[in-house]
């Protein structure tokens, strides 16, 4: 069994974790803030290993309590590499991205004191009716007015996206540099309203991208690189990537392998009888259709008839570069989550945890 998740872990809570674990730690990079990027290696000495990741969108949280789980519980024979945060930056909060970039200690205290900051303190780079987008120091901030569950982030994640689209020419001062959404999940349990900053970068061409798009790149951000360096060292079978998105129940995007795709279908069947026996929620597409904001009118994503909430990734067609469940491929299977933010924090941590070591369990029987 494992503690209730704490809705407040911070970057140093998840450090503290895994020093604690006894387990053998290898720092595969930095942060942009110096964080160390550490992995813990448990398990047995079996090839092909396991490497399990979560926390590259720090408002996504219960897949690192998950992660951190998943370290203590995994019983196999199979090496295991556990990085439960890729993104200790935005994990920190909005105050310790505030530091940083001023190169002093703020303590702002709530969402509105943010805009007074930045407006007195940064450059306005960009403004649409109330939102804003400032640069202070080396990096962007995106402030919006708070809404209620995901409509602050689809609305900040588009407007960009579209600006570098439309007028790529405007986002030039932050080409190259991080730009940190704020509060855009305030009401998620784990979240909160200072709590995290989503971790998006302008790459020095001007593209929108995020830290789960960026592998393989040359100019990928430092924490892109930790995950790359791992990847290439280690050459994981299989990838758990544990993720959180819109929805009301779980569900599972999941890129569709050219060999044995069955395999895949069995670890995700295994997975969703166990959400099922828990009494939580499947998504449906329908349901997912109709939450989803991506803005991509592409079938990237296409249901599995067979099994409601699997849901087969094609990310070629999203236009937006590979993500790493897509990266994972190359190596082995890479298997995603996605569990509904809206819900309580307990019940995500709880389906993700018992829902990959099911997952985990058939992927080992078929090998």
């Amino acid at each position: 069994m494992y503690a209730p998740p704490n809705p407040n872990l911070t970057t140093t809570d998840v450090l503290e974790a895994l020093y604690a674990s006894c387990k053998t730690l290898r720092e595969w990079g930095r942060a942009i803030d110096g964080t160390p990027l550490l992995a813990a290696r448990t398990g047995g000495d079996k090839e092909p290993p396991i490497f399990i990741t979560a926390g590259v969108h720090a408002t996504e949280t219960a897949g690192v309590h998950a992660a951190l789980n998943l370290l203590h519980m995994l019983d196999t024979e199979h090496k295991v590499y556990v990085l439960p945060l890729r993104d200790p930056f935005g994990f920190g909060g909005v105050n310790h991205c505030l530091s940083f970039a001023s190169g002093r200690s703020v303590e702002v205290p709530k969402h509105q004191a943010v805009l007074d900051y930045l407006s007195a303190n940064a450059k306005l780079v960009w403004r649409a009716g109330e939102m804003r987008l400032f640069k202070l120091g080396g990096v962007g901030f995106l402030w919006h007015t708070l809404q209620p569950g995901l409509g602050s982030f689809w609305d900040m994640f588009s407007a960009v996206g579209q600006l570098a689209r439309d007028d790529p020419d405007v986002l030039e001062p932050l080409w190259g540099k991080s730009v940190m959404m704020i509060n855009p999940v305030s009401g998620v349990e784990g979240a909160g309203e200072m709590g995290r900053c989503w971790h998006g970068v302008m790459s020095a061409a001007g593209e929108w991208l995020h830290l789960n798009r960026c592998l393989g790149r040359d100019d990928a951000p430092p924490e892109v690189s930790a995950v790359d360096r791992l990847m290439q060292a280690v050459r994981p079978g299989l990838t758990c990537d544990l993720h959180e998105g819109n929805g009301q129940g779980f569900w599972m995007p999941i890129p569709r392998p050219e060999e044995n795709p069955e395999r895949v279908f069995a670890m995700t069947k295994a997975f969703f009888e166990v959400i099922h026996r828990r009494g939580y929620p499947i998504t449906t597409y329908e349901d997912w259709l109709a939450t989803d904001r991506t803005g991509s009118d592409a079938d990237w994503m296409r249901p599995e008839p067979r099994l409601p909430g699997l849901f087969w990734v094609y990310t070629e067609l999203r236009g937006e570069g590979p993500n790493l469940c897509s990266y994972a491929g190359c190596f082995g299977i890479g298997y995603g989550t996605e569990a509904p933010m809206e819900r309580p924090l307990a019940m995500r941590v709880d389906g993700i945890t018992h829902g990959i070591l099911a997952a985990i369990r058939v992927w080992e029987q078929t090998l």
